[in-house]
């Protein structure tokens, strides 16, 4: 049956109270209970027959005190209406095209009034010359080549974008703005541009607004030049100039776009085709993960590493590790989420079956590292389920990617997912 978008209700702000047993309320009313909640509920999934709805949650086979500081974190969040949660989350293409993690961050960003957040990280794919998320659109000038992690030479200096853009020309310009109707624009008043340091080029922001003063720093230690704004705007300009005739190249690592508003800020770095062993190339990774600060973070790294016809579960296996350690280096007690392969098929024809082997080594690693684990192989309907997926327009003809309404389903499943969670966390907390 057709997919349907389930839509919020709409939340009275000022009968809103944030105090513990008022949002326990809240939560138990989102939180899916075998399906038998009121039809507004906000994250209830319509029945599709193919999807395993008792896979649907998070599992924790390992100590769970990272997600206990998160849901913590949490609470300061939706409790008190103040602070910021930043999940980053890494991936292949499912992630670059932005459509199942712009889903979650649509999601959290309207789970109560008043705590949207803001958009975070973004990178400028277009200028790369590969397909940028449609919610945003970069609009640039001058000549610019690209380098991405899943080319071995010349990949090593890359962060967690997976990719750079390099010019030679001595001034170009780059224009940010938004759109589409899964949030209406993003404002923001700060701004770090990640970039190398090593170079005479200066990164200016400006504006055509005669009245907005815009403070400049470079941080050389860290690889950025921030700027902060005496107000809010909602387009990004700037502007990139040779400052020595000597320096003779620009590379641009990514941006991220800051505000003081509480909220969520979903960071989506997604690079089509990328492994782990993609992205244990990007030397930068750890550096640049840390100016995010991330509560959370989640990988959804292995359909490409599934596709190897020289698959190994142990490789495999010692690559997240690495990944998991990266990723706690850069911001320690984070909670890290690991989702599981969606079911593929091998040039349309064979079933993936390497699928299986990679949910059993998250779940071995959900033991040791204490992360959780989301089931995607199994919400979907295990072995041969994307062609059921693909038969409800929810899969492409490729049978490895999803249709955007395929990766919305996505996005709700695991929304919901997460948002159980944190209701037994609350329920827990309010517990006699």
């Amino acid at each position: 049956m057709p997919y349907a978008k389930p839509t919020p209700p709409a939340v009275n702000r000022a009968a809103l109270r944030w105090n513990r047993s008022g949002l326990w309320l809240v939560i138990v009313s989102m939180t899916l209970t075998h399906g038998v909640l009121a039809q507004e509920n906000p994250t209830r999934i319509p029945s599709l027959s193919f999807i395993d709805p008792a896979a649907n949650k998070l599992v924790f086979a390992g100590d769970r005190s990272a997600w206990d500081r998160y849901h913590g974190k949490l609470d300061k969040l939706l409790l008190d209406g103040v602070g910021q949660v930043n999940i980053a989350h890494f991936g292949g293409s499912h992630i670059q095209a932005d459509m199942w993690s712009m889903e979650l961050r649509h999601r959290l960003q309207n789970v109560v009034p008043g705590v949207r957040g803001g958009r975070g990280f973004i990178f400028p794919y277009t200028m790369a010359g590969t397909n940028n998320p449609y919610w945003y659109n970069p609009a640039y000038t001058g000549h610019w080549t690209s380098t991405k992690n899943t080319v071995r030479t010349d990949s090593a200096s890359l962060g967690i974008a997976g990719y750079s853009v390099t010019t030679k020309d001595s001034i170009t310009t780059l224009k940010v703005s938004f759109r589409g109707d899964v949030y209406p624009g993003y404002s923001f008043n700060r701004v770090k541009v990640l970039h190398r340091m090593d170079s005479s080029f200066t990164a200016t922001a400006w504006s055509p607004e005669a009245d907005l003063h815009i403070d400049r720093q470079v941080d050389q230690a860290r690889g950025y030049t921030a700027f902060t704004y005496d107000h809010y705007v909602d387009t990004l300009y700037l502007r990139f100039q040779r400052t020595d005739s000597l320096q003779r190249q620009f590379t641009l690592y990514g941006i991220i776009l800051e505000s003081d508003d509480p909220g969520f800020f979903y960071h989506a770095n997604g690079v089509n085709g990328a492994s782990t062993t993609s992205w244990l190339r990007c030397a930068r990774f750890t550096n640049e993960l840390a100016l995010l600060k991330p509560d959370l973070v989640v990988f959804s790294i292995g359909i490409n590493d599934a596709h190897d016809p020289d698959f190994s579960a142990e490789r495999y296996e010692r690559n997240y590790e690495q990944l998991i350690a990266r990723a706690l280096q850069a911001s320690p007690g984070a909670a890290i989420l690991l989702t599981t392969n969606t079911d593929s098929y091998i040039k349309r024809r064979y079933p993936n079956k390497n699928g299986a082997a990679v949910r059993e080594v998250m779940l071995r690693l959900s033991s040791k590292y204490g992360c959780a684990v989301w089931d995607t192989f199994g919400v979907m309907g295990g072995q041969g389920s994307v062609l059921k997926w693909e038969n409800a327009g929810l899969a492409k003809k490729d049978r490895i990617h999803m249709t955007r309404t395929g990766y919305t389903v996505l996005g709700d499943l695991l929304f919901s997912a997460m948002m159980e969670a944190y209701g037994d966390h609350v329920r827990s907390a309010n517990r006699p």
